[in-house]
């Protein structure tokens, strides 16, 4: 079970302002071509022009944001003159709705009175609408290019991101098969018929794991703990006593989604930096856990330390690539931490938003 599939072309949240931000704008727009009005054309109450105001323009720029969405999904971010066609015809539709509507609360029609009259009426209605909602439209369309350029961007280091998790995993992935390999062929000619098949078998496990899970951004946790387990497994042969582990998840934790290669690294970190230099070896110790809205995964060994750790060749590279990806994904929202632990060893804690899969379609 993966990530739903998602269009190629959505209206981002930054192209839209917040319905708090954009209510209050749009009252306050209205009032004052309200009151402009009630100054241009006396024939009518401040209460008349009120209503006529906030109808029309909440008409107007319902229809420009329904179409702007249209267009975004169909097109990307319209250019000028589809924009300028959409706002025309909004505003047209939008005024001729919005004065219906407004003469039905009022009881007051901008056909009431002479034709000069009538004829300043509606100029003026739809003058000084054509005239707000042109201002408001202009910089709700400036504001739509600028999140379509962010949106770009985003997508851009989105794509260098998942080239460089690729590159990642064609490093590390032949190195183990190769060690895999080669213990499968020293445990053959020792004739440990017994310990082969086992290990053949969490190769297998382990292989069609990471099969399914390269093709997604991201996987449940569950998943990527179903993939480890046999990975951990292998290790384990080849270790013997000297490795032991153990994963605990929370079911809420198990459920969240976790983007690839970014456990199985601070589980590989631990045992090559603190496990297996220490002459008893030591303990892996997988913890997930949800706090506060975050997926905290916790992984802790036993080894031989932190400054022992860092004086081993190659030691940070792959800590560094992890806050790398967690960075360009989540920004500030996700974090890894390294704790030294009492008499020895090291805890690594991994933290980013608890998100969930959505629907299967």
């Amino acid at each position: 079970m993966g990530t739903m599939v998602k269009p190629a072309r959505a209206v981002p949240d930054i192209a839209l302002l917040p319905l708090r931000e954009l209510v209050l704008s749009l009252l306050l727009l209205n009032t004052l071509i309200a009151t402009l009005l009630t100054l241009i054309l006396p024939l009518s109450t401040f209460w008349v022009n009120m209503v006529y105001s906030h109808l029309i323009g909440a008409c107007i720029c319902t229809l420009t944001e329904v179409g702007r969405r249209l267009l975004w999904t169909r097109c990307g971010w319209p250019s000028p003159w589809r924009f300028g066609l959409l706002l025309l015809g909004s505003t047209v539709l939008g005024a001729s709705l919005g004065a219906t509507l407004a003469g039905w609360v009022t009881h007051f029609s901008l056909h009431e009175g002479p034709i000069g009259d009538l004829l300043s009426n509606v100029l003026a209605v739809l003058g000084i609408s054509m005239l707000a909602s042109l201002t408001l439209s202009a910089w709700l369309w400036q504001r739509g290019r600028l999140a379509e350029a962010r949106l770009d961007a985003e997508t851009a280091l989105r794509g260098q991101t998942l080239a460089e998790l690729r590159a990642l995993q064609a490093q590390v992935e032949p190195h183990f098969l190769f060690n895999t390999l080669a213990h499968l062929d020293a445990l053959l000619q020792n004739d440990t018929l017994d310990e082969a098949q086992d290990l053949l078998d969490y190769f297998t496990r382990y292989l069609r794991g990471t099969l399914s899970t390269s093709r997604q951004e991201a996987s449940p946790l569950a998943d990527e703990l179903a993939r480890i387990e046999p990975w951990l497994c292998i290790l384990s042969i080849r270790f013997g006593q000297r490795l032991r582990w153990r994963i605990d998840a929370s079911e809420q934790a198990a459920h969240c989604l976790l983007p690839p290669m970014l456990l199985q690294p601070l589980a590989e970190n631990a045992i090559r930096h603190g496990i297996e230099p220490a002459v008893g070896g030591g303990v892996l110790h997988i913890d997930a856990q949800v706090h506060d809205g975050a997926l905290c995964i916790c992984v802790r060994d036993d080894g031989v330390g932190l400054e022992a750790a860092h004086a081993r060749p190659g030691a940070g590279s792959g800590l560094a690539n992890i806050r790398a990806r967690l960075a360009a994904l989540y920004g500030d929202a996700a974090s890894l931490s390294l704790t030294p632990l009492a008499p020895h060893g090291v805890e690594a804690r991994l933290s980013l938003p608890a998100q969930r899969p959505g629907p299967r379609t």
